[in-house]
Order: C-alpha cells, then structure tokens, then sequence
C-alpha cells in the first residue's frame, strides 16, 4: 500500500472541520484539500480507512470517497483489482448499521460499481443476501455452494432486508441511465437477478404485511407498525424501480415479467393498510406503464377500489381521495385508450367505472381550496371527450354507432357537472382564499372552457340550449354566482354556436341586461362576465338590433365600475363595430354618453380610445361624408381638448407627467378613431368612387380633419419626443389609412406620412416601429402617382440611419429595420433605385453586406433574405425589375458572396446556417461568375490561409466547390454540403487556430 499523502487522523481530522460549525471560515479550503486526496491515487485506500472510522460523517465521508473513484478512476483497475474493490465495498455494507448515512451511500456505491464497465458481478442480490447471513463478503464464484435464496431470505433481521431493497432500488435506477448505451452487457447482468429479486420481494412485502397486522392490544404493536410500514414502503419503492427498468429493458426477454407481476396481489395488499405513497405508487404505474398490470390484476384493484375500503375514502375527501382518484382516473383512461369503456356501453364493469369517474366531480367543496378531486377528474374528462370527438369524425352524420349516443350521453352529463364545480363561491368565502388557490380556481375554469369548447362539436345546440336554460334559472332564481357559471360557459361556445337566436332571445328578453343593471347587489364578477358576453355575441345584436336598447344603458352603467371599466370598453367598441349601421340614428345619444362617461374617473386613455373607437365606428357607417365629418368633428374635439390640455400643462411646466399622460390618451385615441374608420372588411367598395378619386378629404370640406390629424401627430411627437407609446401612437394614426381603397380622412397624402418618419433619428424611440412604418408605406403606395419621388426620400432617410449607426451590432434591431425597408423597395419596385447617384446604392448595399459579416444573427438573417430576393429578380424574365437587379448583383455580387462564404467557413452559428445558404444557391443558379467569387473567397478566408498547405484541407475546398456547382437544382444535396464544409471548418477553428474565431460562435455547434 502506497503511503498516504497525509496521515489518517489528519485527514480524519479535515472532514470532521467540515461538520464543525465553528470552522465556516475554513471550509472553502478543507473542500479543496478533500477534493485532491479523493482523486489521488490513494483515494482508494482512503476511502477503505475512513469507512472504519467509528464517526458517522467520517464513515459517510470515506463511502463518497469510494463513490468518487468508482466514477472516475475505476476504467484503470484490473480484473483482481475490481473485485478486490467489489469486496471490500461488500464487507462495509455488511458490517455497518444499517441506518446510517454511510451505509445508503454504499448502497449507491455499490450500485454504480455494478453498471460499470470493469464489473463482471452478476448475481448481486444473491451475492449480497448471503454476505448479509454470512457476516462476510460473497460473491459470485462461490454462491453454488449455498443454500438457496428462499432458505437464506427469511432469516435475515429487518435492517438488512431494507437495506438490501435499497441497493435493489439503486441499482435499478442506475442501469435505467444506461438505456440508449450500446453495450447491453450491464443489462445481461441486472436481468439475470430478477428471480433473486421476485424473492426478496415476496419476503420484505410479506413481513411487511406481516407486521402491519399485529393486533393493537400487542405489547409490541407500536415498534411492528412502524417496522411494517418502512418494510412496505422500503419495498414498493424498489418495485416501483424494477417495473419501469423492465419497461424499457425487458422487451427481448418478456416472458421474464412474470417475476414482478407474481408480486402485484402483495403491493396490492398495501392498499388496506394505508402504507404510505401505496395509491400514488400504483396511480403512476398504471399512468405510465399500464400494460404492466394483467387483466386479472385490473379486475382485483377495482374490486379493492370499490370495496368498503374505497368508499369511505371518496366519502371523506382529504389527501387519500386525492391519491384514489389518480387510481381511478388512470384505470379509465386506460380503457379510452383500448376504446372499451366507451364502445361497450351494455358493460356492467365499465358502467360502473364511469360511474365512478362521474361521482369524481360531485363534491361540493370549491376546487382549488378543498377540492383537488377535481382537477384530477378533469383530466380524464378532457381525454375522454377527446377520443370521442376523433371517433366522431369517422363517421358521417346520421351514421355513428350505437354506442356514440351513449358516449354523448357521458360527455353532456360531463360537461353538466363542470358547470356546477366552477361556481364561484360567495365573495365572503373566495376574500379568504391565498393567491395559489385563487390562481387554480382560475386555471381550472379556463381548462373547463376548453373542454366545453371541444365539446361543443358532440352536442351542438344541445349544449347551447344546456347553458341557456341553467342562465335562465339562475337569473329567475336570483342565483347570481350560478348566472356567471352559465354566462361564462355560453361565451366559451359562441364562436362556434349557429342558428340559436331564438335560444339567445329567451335570456336577454329576461331582460338580462337590465335586471344586471339595476341590480346593486350582484357580485362583481357575474357583471363583469355579462360584460364579456355583449362581445362575445356581437352578430347576435347586429341581427336583432332591438336588445341595443338594454345592452348599452348596461355598458355605460359598467363604464362608470373601476373593475368592469376595461372590459366595458372593450365591449363597447366591438358591439359598436358591429352593428355600426343600426346606430348611426342614434349617434346624437352617445355623444351625450361620452360626455357623461367623462365625468367618471374611470375615463382615462385605455377606455376612452376603445369607446371612442366605438363611436367612430358608428360615424363611418353614416350614408354621406358630410356626415362623417360632422361626426368626426364632434369627436376630434374630444381629442382636441386632451392634446391642448397637455401641451399647456406641459408648456407652464405644472405637470409635465400629467402633460404626458394626456398625450398619450390623444395620440391613442386618434389611432383607434383612424382604426375604426377603416372599411369593414364585409363592405362594398365602389370602385368607381375610388377610381373617381374623390376630393373631399383632400381639398374639400373634409380638410381641416386631415389638418388636425397631422397636426395633432406633429406637435405631440415634437414636445414629447422621448416616450415611445407616443411614437408608436402617432405611426398607428399615419398607418389606418394606408390599406383603404377609397378616399378618406385618415386617407393622407402620401408625402404626409414621409414627412413624418423622415424626421425620425436613430435617437428617436421604438424606431424599429417607425421602419416597420415605412415599410407599410412602400407596399400600400406603390400605385400613387407621386411614389417614386417620396419612395427616394425614404431610400436617402434610410442610408442615413445606416451611416449613423456605423456598423450592424451597434443597434441590431434597427438594422434589421432598415435592411427591411430595403427589401421592400426590391419587392415592390426595384426600379426606382436606377435614378439614385452611385454612392447611395453603395453605401446602401454595403452595409448589408456588413450585416450578413456581423455575428448579430437577427440583421444576417434579414440581410440573406434581402440578397435572396434581388438575386431571385434576376430569373424573372420580363419583370421591370430584372435589369435593376441584375445591375445590382454585378456590382455587389462578389462582396456579397465573400460575406456568405466567409458565415459558411466557420463564422455563422448553426441556427443561422440555413438563412445563408438560400442566397448562395440562388447566385449560383443565376450568376455565370458565382464559381469564380466563390472560389476568390475561400482562398480569403484567414482560416484557411492558415493551413493552405495541408492536402486535406486543399481537398475538402475542392470538394466543396464541385458539390457547390452539381448540387445548385437540390435543394437537401446543396444543404448537407455546406453543412458538411461548415463542419469540417468549425473542426479547424478549434483545432488550428480557435483565435480566428469569433467569440460569440465559440462552442456554439
């Protein structure tokens, strides 16, 4: 034995200070000191003498120690040297307490020793079984001459038995990390113990049991109920192991099951005993490994489930109900998935399983707080409506089986039941919620909505009607919280509900909405959910206008309510836009509304844009523009007066945050004002008028408002010009009239918008919006008659934000925005670019060339996309485009190429790889020359220079390049070359010269 590079108490002494509180200060260093003896080459010997300590930490120390080395030192051991280790490993397990910290981290030790590549031990839990008898180390040469495991189990004390189901367990546990390895030979060996196992199973579940049933009036009931129970427990857990090792590891050899399923009646046996996780045990076997249990085993569980035993445990609803009901949601959710439960509805036994799964939703106690029952079911209950809904699909209509009524039958009392458990309680009860209960309750009824909305393929009208007539009673009732229910199951439906607005009429003719209304004693969240059902069914208003008289009063009524206000507004806006041409008659009444809902303090920006932009709905439905501008007029003093307020309170200095917050309120409400004033997309547009191209708004009466328009944009912006919801206001206000056809008021002259986005720096905020902009406008102006000039005037703008910002990576965003704007001129009219000066077209194509160069992934990305479609333009033939780019490409062609090669040689990460190919093969299919810029730009690359002069190097380029030119027309062929290329060079960079690469694609691959 080499000698140790520190004496044994010394280094006793070291792992004690790490226990010792006294010592923090010294700890970091004595780790340290630790750290270095385990991986000596004495660590072995440590690891053995510290194992013989009688201090408990030195013993756990020394059995890590021994974990240490086996995990990195153990690939160098000899054959004799292994099982010198294997003993001794043996001899501490055998001859220490069976409850100390050292002796589970032999367990483990011992456990991975067996998974290892230098073990060759193959009956481990016989092996250990007699070590444990015999007080000494045994192993596998000598076990023949021994009495059989059935003779030598039993004996054992009951620490010895746990501790053999602990290393059992390990072991298990160990081999399933080896499951994808080639090397199947720890496997050989693991299996080849099952019988060993399937023994000391039956032995530690029977004592067990055992135990668990001592009398109560025995002396020494107390220390076997406890010995029992960790018996049990000890034991289920290395069950539970085994199952789902032999899951993945038991498929060549099947009929080998047969070991564990002989063990299933004893685990089963824990059940009545209430042994700890024994339902959660068998809950995530039949979740995960379903097929383990034989039809036999099924069929015993449900006996155990509905026997007294499982009854009074669903009455009592507390932690074991919540274990039970897993069981039971996973024993029918196995039967959804053999298609039994629902196909084979004359079943007795699967009658009284969906029974069972139904009764899972009766408890009246609020999910989320008392009721966890709940949760579970609905998992099942999703499943099952799930399948249903596929197997629907099958048939046609009029043509399912049998069996699909009863399955409806299922889904509809289902769905009747989840409307019951999401009830809200009355607030009394839900203020003394915590927030993780409230957040369940809450995730819960979005959940249930989906499974409603699934539902509602199945039972169509029949559903709507279901929740119609529970509303229906509920309101007659004054069941206000059972309103909500039914309320907030209709919204979940009205997407898809059709044909049921003699259904609907029944509830609003109630009348709902003025009951709500004059009502003061509703809770909160039945008006806020009758809210959300004005928008949810607005077509129904717009087909039966005459419940507008009672929805609206209900909407302004819910304005005025700091915890309804939002969703009012929002309501409002939409049923407006709805029903735009039934209210233009009424439009005099909500100005005099807007005004009142002024005096509410719940009038600030978020509301007063969403009901002004209902308002303006109503006004573009007016028959004439007089009117419209009438309207408007009257609705652009409103924001007339917020955008004054803020440039005086701002100007005098009183209250520049308040100046802000009313700006922000007008600029919004312009935007939404524009935004309603666009033309329904079910409209008719008369051409004619367009073509006619009236002058209205332009130099007619309807002037002034594109006046305030632009004037509203101009000064807010100026005076704010640092806040970026004022930008990206004013950008939606120039942006509502880019897509109509017609002429209107938000319809500006197209040098209008120009003016504004070329005022913008690259200090302005949300820029990247503003660039966004610009691109609108390229694509929706390309038709007008002035574009090319106002188109060069962005061309300049942009080259200018390039120039400011020097290089891509200062602000990556922004250059992505830029090159966008870019393309959309190649997109939309190319042409345009042959009138500017030679130095634009530079600096312009220069600086994506310098973005497909820059690590920044998001402007490469978007600079390959640009070079993508100038080079696709040139294969055009006869677009006007074509000799555009064409030019183009002859001047940048091989700049850009270098800029691609020089990504592919090793500079782009792999998620950017793709993006940089398209471009490269679409030059090499268009462009006689893309061999020679290729070839030009490999002999370029630093990389490569560097090791020129290596053949293997000379070859993979010369390969590269002939695979570049034969694989152009392949797609996949041209990918999995560069690919390869990239490869071989990533390998370079990390094996020649790792300084030539860039910092940010290191180890990036």
């Amino acid at each position: 034995m080499a000698a140790l590079p520190l004496a044994l108490p010394d280094i006793e002494a070291l792992v004690k200070t790490l226990y010792d509180p006294g010592h923090a200060s010294k700890i970091p260093q004595t780790e340290a000191t630790l750290r270095v003896l385990q991986r000596s080459p004495q660590g072995w010997e440590i690891g053995d003498a510290l194992l013989n300590s009688a201090d408990p930490n030195v013993q756990f120390f020394g059995a890590l120690t021994l974990t240490v080395k086996v995990n990195a030192d153990s690939a160098g051991l000899s054959e004799e040297e292994s099982a010198q280790l294997l003993s001794k490993l043996i001899h501490h397990l055998v001859t220490n307490p069976s409850s100390s910290t050292a002796t589970r981290k032999l367990c483990s030790t011992l456990a991975q020793y067996f998974t290892k590549p230098i073990s060759s031990w193959v009956e481990c839990i016989r092996s250990l079984t007699l070590s444990f008898a015999l007080q000494r180390p045994v192993l596998d040469d000598t076990l023949d001459g021994h009495p059989s495991t059935w003779d030598v189990l039993p004996p054992l004390a009951d620490n010895h038995l746990l501790t053999l189901l602990d290393f059992a367990m390990n072991v298990a546990d160990e081999a399933k990390k080896l499951s994808n390895r080639p090397d199947q030979r720890p496997h050989e060996r693991l299996i080849a113990n099952v019988e060993s196992l399937e023994v000391m199973l039956q032995v530690a579940f029977g004592r067990g049991i055992k135990y668990l049933s001592t009398p109560p009036n025995d002396p020494d009931y107390e220390r076997l109920s406890q010995v029992g129970e960790k018996l049990c427990v000890a034991s289920f857990e290395c069950f539970l192991g085994w199952i789902f090792y032999a899951q993945s590891e038991f498929k060549a050899v099947p009929e080998k099951l047969r070991h564990l399923r002989s063990i299933t009646e004893l685990s089963f046996s824990c059940l009545e005993y209430h042994v700890d996780d024994a339902m959660e045990n068998i809950a995530t076997i039949l979740e995960g490994y379903p097929k383990f249990f034989e039809e036999k085993h099924l069929h015993m569980l449900w006996e155990i489930i509905t026997s007294q035993w499982g009854l009074e445990i669903l009455k009592n609803l507390d932690a074991e109900t919540v274990s039970l009901a897993r069981i039971i949601v996973a024993y029918g959710t196995e039967l959804v998935e053999t298609k039994k439960l629902y196909q084979e509805p004359d079943n007795g036994h699967y009658q009284q399983v969906s029974s069972f799964l139904h009764e899972l939703l009766k408890y009246h106690e609020p999910v989320g707080v008392e009721d966890e029952v709940a949760l579970i079911a609905l998992d099942f209950w999703s499943t099952y409506i799930s399948a249903i809904a596929e197997e629907s699909f099958l048939y046609s209509e009029g043509e399912h089986p049998p069996w699909f009524v009863f399955a409806r039958g299922h889904v509809f009392q289902a769905i009747s039941e989840l409307l019951q458990k999401i009830i809200y309680s009355p607030p009394e009860v839900t203020k003394t919620w915590d927030s993780d209960s409230k957040k369940t309750f809450k995730v819960f009824r979005m959940d249930v909505r989906d499974i409603t909305m699934e539902a509602f393929e199945l039972l169509r009208n029949e559903l709507t009607e279901q929740f119609i007539d529970f509303s229906i009673q509920a309101l007659e009732a004054k069941q206000w919280l059972e309103l909500e229910a039914g309320l907030f199951c209709l919204i979940s439906v009205a997407d898809a509900a059709t044909a049921v607005d003699d259904k609907l009429s029944r509830l609003f003719e109630r009348p709902l909405f003025t009951t709500i209304s004059e009502n003061t004693g509703i809770p909160a969240v039945t008006r806020r959910t009758a809210v959300d059902l004005v928008a949810a069914f607005n077509h129904f208003f717009m087909r039966n206008p005459h419940f507008l008289s009672q929805v609206l009063p209900f909407l302004l009524g819910a304005l005025a309510q700091p915890s309804l206000a939002q969703g009012a507004a929002k309501s409002f806006a939409s049923l407006c836009s709805e029903c735009r041409r039934t209210l233009t008659s009424e439009l005099p009444s909500f100005f005099q509304m807007y005004d009142q809902f002024l005096t509410y303090a719940t009038a600030e920006e978020s509301t007063k844009s969403k009901v002004l932009e209902g308002i303006a709905a109503i006004v573009q439905a007016e028959s004439s523009e007089e009117k419209q501008l009438a309207g408007l007029q009257h609705l652009f003093q409103y924001v007339a007066q917020d955008a004054m307020q803020a440039l005086n309170l701002t100007k005098d200095g009183n209250d520049a945050e308040q100046g802000l917050v009313l700006a922000l309120t007008a600029l919004k409400c312009l935007s939404c004002i524009g935004k309603a004033l666009q033309a329904p997309d079910d409209g008719v547009v008369d051409l004619d008028g367009v073509a006619d191209g009236s002058s209205f708004w332009t130099q007619g009466p309807g002037k002034d408002i594109q006046t305030q328009i632009l004037n509203f944009i101009t000064y807010l912006t100026q005076v704010f010009p640092a806040n970026d919801e004022i930008i990206e206001s004013a950008c939606n206000s120039l942006r509502a009239g880019f897509k109509e056809m017609g002429p209107g008021p938000f319809v500006l002259p197209p040098g209008a918008a120009v003016d504004y986005i070329t005022r913008t720096t690259l200090q302005t905020p949300r820029l990247t919006y503003v660039l966004e902009t610009a691109c609108s406008w390229v694509s929706c102006h390309k038709g007008s008659s002035d574009f090319e000039s106002q188109a060069q005037r962005l061309l300049h703008y942009d080259l200018g934000i390039m120039q400011a910002l020097q290089h891509p990576r200062n602000e990556p965003e922004v250059s992505v925005g830029c090159i966008e704007l870019i393309q959309s001129f190649i997109k939309q009219n190319a042409s345009i670019l042959k009138h500017e000066h030679p130095d634009v077209l530079k600096g312009t194509f220069d600086f994506s060339v310098e973005c497909i160069k820059s690590p920044e992934v998001l402007p490469k990305r978007a600079a390959a996309s640009l070079w993508r479609d100038i080079i696709e333009k040139i294969a055009s033939s006869g677009s006007p485009d074509q000799a555009m780019c064409q030019e183009i490409v002859d001047h940048f062609g091989q700049a850009v190429t270098s800029a691609l090669i020089a990504n592919i040689s090793g500079e782009v990460d792999a998620s950017s790889l793709e993006h940089i190919v398209i471009p490269l093969r679409k030059l090499i299919q268009n462009d006689r020359h893309s061999k020679a810029y290729i070839s030009s730009a490999l002999s370029e690359q630093p990389l490569l220079q560097r090791v020129q002069g290596e053949p293997a190097v000379q070859d993979m380029v010369r390969k590269f390049i002939e695979s570049l030119m034969r694989n152009a027309k392949n797609s996949t062929a041209f990918k999995e070359a560069v690919k390869t290329f990239w490869q071989g060079c990533k390998q370079l960079q990390m094996q020649f010269a790792p300084q030539t690469m860039h910092p940010g694609h290191r180890f990036n691959y």
